[in-house]
Formats: C-alpha cells, structure tokens, sequence
C-alpha cells in the first residue's frame, strides 16, 4: 500500500541518518564515562549508526511485507501484530548482532564486549518496536479512512441509482388512465383526441428525453406539469390549475427530472376535485430561504393515495445527492406546501 509511510521514499531516506545520529547520542548518554567511550566510539562512528539505521529499518520493511503475504483477511489483528512484532524483534537481533560484531572484528580489529552488544541490541530492539508501533497506528487509521471512503462511495452509488430510477419511472397508472381517456375521445371528439395525444407524447417523450440526464432547467419542469395537468383536466372537467408564480430571470434554476410533475399527479390523485371544489396548484419561489413551494388547499380523499408519500421520499432521497436542504411537506392553515430546495452548482462542477 503506498499510502502507509514507510513506503515513501523520503521516509526512507530521511529518517534513517537523523534516527542514527540519535542512537549515537543515546550510546553515549548510556555510558557514564563519556570521555571513556570516545576513545573507543569516536565521532566518526556516527556514521555507522547511521548505516545501521539504514539495515534496520530496510530489514523491518521487508519483514513487514513477509508478514502482510504469510497472512490474510482471516488473521485477526492481534495475531498479525504479535508475528510482525516478534519476527521485527528477532532480526532487530540477529541483524544488528551481525553488523556490529563484524564492525568491530574487522574494522576495529578487536571483538565487541557482552555489554556494548546489549547496549547496541537494547536501543535498536525499541527502534523496532518503535517502528512497528508507527506502522501499525498508520497502517489501521489508513485501514479506517479507506473503509469509510468506500462506504461513502457505496452510499453515492445508491444515491445515484435511487436517482436514475426515480428519472426513468414511468408512471403505468397515468398511462392507462390516459389510454382509457384518449378511447373516449377518439370517439367524441377527433381534434380533442389529437390534442390529447401531443400532450400525452410530450409527457413520455420528456421522460425518455431526460433519463440520462443529471439536472433539468425550471422552466422545463413547469412545461412538463402543465402537460400532466393538462391530461388529468379530462378526468376531472377542466377543474384542476397550475399556476408558476416564477421570476422569467429564475427559469433556468437547476432541477431533478420529474419533480414537478410526479408532485402535481400525486397531488392531484390525493385530492377530492369537483366543480364545487375546484384544485389550484401554485408554484412559488422563497429566495430567502432557498426554496421553491409548491401548495394547495386540503382537500384530501378518504383513502389518501399511498403513491404520494413515496413521491416526496424519492423526491427527499434525489435532492440529498445535490443538497444538503431537506425536501420539506408541511401542512398548516389548511393549506398543503412542499417545499423544494433550490440547487446552486458549482462552476467547477459545471466545468466537470
């Protein structure tokens, strides 16, 4: 994983020489004589800290990536830092035994005392301990953020899903009913009939047109609930209005396809509507607050269709992709408003 630090190549280059330095420190810290150890471990034996800094930490590295391949999904945690740390401390040993050993047979011409070899031993021991502390703490937190990062990635996928489906669905209820209208009108009435027809294909074609399709503009959400409108007019004499109290300057606001006019077919379809009550559906837009409401008074049916309250939760679940604003139903004074956040994109998004 390239993301876990002791991957990077300036890790591995940096940290050696200052940590190397810092153990010839501590060597001679350890020493109580510190004139006494300089004569054997003179300054320039810094560079052989240094150098065992190097072999170390190398040495761990791949010790790491031995144990990442010896085990799997199925290896609990625990187990898997008990290996890498036990095997880190084991070569730690054998490693740095070596090294020093041969440093100071062959280079210094005389062999290394029981002590120096603890002392060395004892401080790159928690070298590695250290390092596998850090690796562990890095490589777990790393571990979190991916789990989280594909959780969100899951959670936009569904989002999106969710959303291309409340896109394409074509309602198969205002199909047949339109259908059943359009046989009634052919038989009464031929230009009505054709009338009828532009509108119906105008619905269906807006639905196809705009499947693929992320953002529609307001302007053509308000044409395509005038349509809806238009067709359900048949069944109820002329008794239902839509009216878009909409600025010309806010026609081009961003929309989810299919929110007017699923909202203005479940409204009317949850509605009792006759001559002697008439429904008026009305559009407007609360700049201050970032909403466009839609209302209209109460006059609900004894058996309230079920299809509306899942309109505005496939309404709520489309908007949340775009927005952090809710999709809001309120009902008070007698009067029922749905309130649709207004979505601002980015230009950058724009751009994309």
């Amino acid at each position: 994983m390239k993301k876990i630090f002791i991957n990077h190549t300036l890790f591995r280059l940096l940290v050696p020489p200052f940590y190397g330095a810092l153990v010839y420190l501590l060597i001679l810290l350890v020493n109580n004589n510190v004139a006494q150890i300089s004569e054997i471990f003179t300054g320039q034996e810094v560079y052989v800290c240094i150098g065992l800094s190097y072999l170390l930490s190398e040495t761990l590295r791949l010790n790491v990536k031995l144990a990442e391949k010896l085990t799997d999904d199925q290896t609990t945690a625990l187990s898997r830092i008990i290996l890498q740390t036990l095997s880190g401390l084991i070569l730690s040993v054998i490693v740095i035994s070596l090294t020093i050993s041969a440093y100071f047979t062959y280079i210094l011409q005389f062999s290394i005392t029981e002590t120096q070899l603890i002392i060395f031993n004892s401080i790159f021991a928690v070298s590695s301990l250290l390092y596998n502390l850090l690796y562990f703490s890095n490589y777990y937190l790393y571990r979190q953020n991916l789990s989280r990062l594909e959780t969100e990635k899951m959670l936009t996928e569904n989002l999106e899903i969710e959303l291309g489906q409340f896109k394409n669905e074509v309602n198969p209820k205002l199909l047949y009913d339109s259908l059943e209208t359009l046989i009634t009108l052919i038989h009464k009435n031929n230009e009505e009939a054709e009338d009828y027809i532009d509108h119906l294909s105008l619905v269906y074609r807006y639905i196809l047109s705009h499947r693929k399709i992320e953002l529609s503009s307001l302007d053509e959400e308000i044409k395509a609930a005038n349509n809806i409108t238009h067709l359900l007019n048949y069944q109820y004499d002329n008794t239902i209005t839509f009216k878009a109290n909409i600025p010309p300057d806010h026609l081009h606001l961003p929309m989810v396809p299919g929110s007017l006019p699923g909202l203005v077919e479940s409204i009317i379809r949850s509605t009792i509507i006759n001559k002697f009550n008439p429904l008026i559906i009305e559009l407007a837009i609360e700049e201050t607050d970032g909403y466009l409401i839609l209302s209209n008074k109460l006059n609900d049916r004894l058996i309230v269709d079920s299809n509306r309250k899942e309109v505005v939760n496939n309404l709520q679940r489309s908007y949340s992709y775009f927005s952090e604003k809710p999709v809001v139903q309120v009902k008070a004074y007698n009067i029922n408003y749905i309130k649709i956040p207004i979505l601002e994109l980015a230009e950058e998004k724009l751009a994309v």
